[in-house]
């Protein structure tokens, strides 16, 4: 029984993740400002995404293998401060890197 609730708990959590790299990549496609086509930008932006999905996924296998009630909670806090950190400044670092 308790198998159970741990599988739902990781499912949540992991369709919450999913859907917060879904908003993210939603909303840097959709563009209302004038459009400026910059492939570089656009590299980066599907670098990322790419990089937060295979992220997310080994997150995700990581905690449904090992079935410990810390994952769940820990692995969720790492993954959100491994992307803020990758976003914020890995990415503008490789930015000006290549520019």
């Amino acid at each position: 029984m308790n198998n159970h609730y741990y599988n739902i708990v990781v499912h949540v959590v992991n369709l919450i993740l999913l859907g917060a790299i879904g908003i993210l990549a939603f909303f840097s496609v959709v563009n209302i400002s004038p459009p400026v086509h910059d492939p570089i930008s656009d590299i980066f932006k599907f670098g990322l995404f790419g990089f937060l999905l295979v992220m997310w996924a080994v997150n995700y296998w990581f905690q449904y293998k090992k079935q410990k009630w810390i994952l769940p909670i820990g692995g969720t806090i790492l993954y959100i401060a491994i992307a803020l950190f990758v976003m914020g400044v890995i990415m503008p670092f490789l930015r000006e890197f290549v520019e």
